[in-house]
């Protein structure tokens, strides 16, 4: 088994991407809404939009309440607690729609190079890699299993070969995807802090 398959079933045991939707139409449904709203608002409005700092409460407030999936992987006492698919789904789509808020909170800030500004691009980080988990690890793995097996049944096809190293090449890295993940989000909790902070101490 290579590294990225046990990232994949650690990711989720029961995922299969061909069988499970990219994300259960509700949050799809609820983040397309928020998309709708929170660009209708941004646009409609002159430098900050309304209700930014709410905005960046919910959104600090919404990745939280995305961490507790971590510890659903890793106890096995709360596995009476819903399903681990259905856990991640909802991370996702916690992570997601902070994602948002936080985007909503930035519009028409003055970012250069402040605290804000590296706490922006940490949550993209931790978005991007953690899209790259939940979606392209299994993808690629499938992609690399229906490779292999169509390569060892026409072995001196060089084309099918070579597209099978290269699904190899970037699963292997995409596979890392944590190493990018978790340390950002533990990053990003310390830079909220610092953010928060340094907030309430110049409107003191």
């Amino acid at each position: 088994m290579t590294l990225a398959d046990r990232s994949a079933i650690d990711l989720c045991p029961a995922l299969r991407p061909a069988s499970r939707p990219a994300l259960p139409w509700p949050y799809a449904a609820l983040l397309a809404v928020e998309v709708c709203v929170l660009a209708s608002l941004a646009a409609s409005s002159l430098g900050r939009p309304p209700m930014s700092h709410l905005a960046g409460w919910l959104g600090v407030g919404s990745m939280l309440t995305a961490l507790p999936y971590s510890l659903r992987r890793r106890v096995r006492a709360l596995g009476r607690w819903g399903t681990l698919p259905g856990w991640l789904d909802f991370h996702v789509f916690a992570g997601l729609q902070g994602y948002l808020l936080v985007a909503y909170h930035s519009a028409g800030a003055p970012l250069g190079t402040s605290l804000a500004a590296m706490s922006f691009l940490v949550v993209t980080l931790i978005v991007v890699s953690g899209l790259a988990g939940r979606y392209g690890v299994p993808r690629l793995a499938v992609a690399r299993e229906q490779h292999a097996q169509a390569s060892a049944t026409t072995p001196q096809d060089e084309r099918l070969a070579r597209r099978l190293g290269h699904l190899e090449v970037a699963e292997r890295w995409l596979s890392r995807w944590g190493l990018l993940h978790r340390p950002a989000s533990l990053l990003l909790l310390a830079l909220t802090t610092l953010h928060v902070l340094a907030h309430y101490a110049y409107a003191a």
